[in-house]
């Protein structure tokens, strides 16, 4: 795990709303910046600090690697001067229930601040040029610390429990809503993988596409657009899901795998092939056609769960 801080006063609402942060490859000159190549240097886990308005306002995990990727249009005239072609990294960010500036601490920060490309000065101005910043442990540790005293709850900085926060935002959501009881029941029966929505998967999905386990008591009804991100009827929607085992589940659920509109298994990392390959799965096996619905889910995956990156931007 690495640790980085981000000013981003100028994009803050954009890339925190959007869960992601941006910058140009090089400065409007061509010349090459540190600080905005970082971005091409982080890696899935890491942690993110953002800093906006002379604050620390929220902190973030890196869930996915860089890409490529043209300015943001939601930037708008921000940024005027910055070249179109970028690097841009998917972040799911927390915000602070307590924001702190950094200067107000500055005596205790001041000695973990890197020599070259430091996010702040040592009187605890921003330093303008610096976009992504490489920093310490020890500063990392500072900042949690400050953050803790503050009341901030920080132990939510891992994908899990991100994700599992979401899905519990989501549920209390739908218990309060104004639908049927029995809607509700089944909707939140959903996010485990039963009820309707495991009913009508089975209708769809046979057996595991990896090991072909049949034996429906042993697989797992996993969704492939998110509980937490689908619209009610995607929760139900046999199409949105795969039977899978449990094993096969975990990589494909936190996007260490995800499969080809033409079911070729793709992966994230070399680590997980040798992985498939101690379970004496064939890394280069085909796992079968899709729908076409269920290729629109797929979609969805590909771009936002998998963590080899968009495969829409090479």
């Amino acid at each position: 795990m690495a640790y980085w801080w981000v000013n981003h006063n100028q994009t803050h609402n954009q890339e925190i709303e959007g869960g992601y942060i941006w910058s140009p490859k090089t400065n409007s000159n061509g010349a090459k910046n540190q600080t905005y190549t970082n971005l091409s240097l982080v890696t899935v886990g890491d942690v993110v600090y953002s800093f906006a308005s002379s604050q620390i306002k929220a902190i973030g995990v890196v869930s996915r690697p860089h890409i490529s990727h043209k300015k943001p249009v939601e930037f708008g005239a921000k940024g005027a001067n910055w070249g179109d072609s970028g690097w841009l990294v998917y972040i799911d960010w927390q915000l602070l229930s307590k924001s702190f500036k950094p200067k107000e601490y500055i005596d205790d920060l001041s000695r973990f601040l890197p020599g070259k490309n430091s996010p702040i000065q040592k009187n605890g101005n921003g330093n303008q040029g610096c976009y992504l910043a490489a920093i310490s442990k020890e500063l990392d540790g500072a900042l949690r610390g400050i953050m803790v005293d503050l009341g901030n709850r920080v132990e939510e900085l891992n994908g899990d429990d991100l994700r599992e926060r979401d899905n519990n935002k989501e549920e209390k959501n739908i218990i309060d809503s104004s639908l049927q009881e029995t809607e509700k029941n089944q909707l939140v029966k959903a996010r485990i993988g039963q009820g309707v929505f495991r009913s009508r998967l089975e209708k769809i999905e046979p057996k595991c596409r990896i090991t072909k386990l049949d034996d429906k008591r042993f697989l797992v009804a996993s969704h492939i657009k998110p509980w937490c991100k689908s619209t009610n009827i995607e929760k139900l929607d046999g199409s949105n899901g795969l039977l899978l085992s449990p094993h096969i589940d975990k990589l494909f659920d936190r996007g260490w795998i995800t499969f080809s509109s033409e079911g070729k298994v793709l992966y994230s990392s070399e680590e997980v092939t040798r992985v498939m390959k101690s379970w004496s799965i064939d890394p280069d096996m085909n796992v079968g056609k899709f729908t076409s619905k269920q290729k629109e889910y797929l979609s969805y995956h590909q771009k936002n769960i998998f963590r080899g990156g968009d495969l829409t931007h090479p």
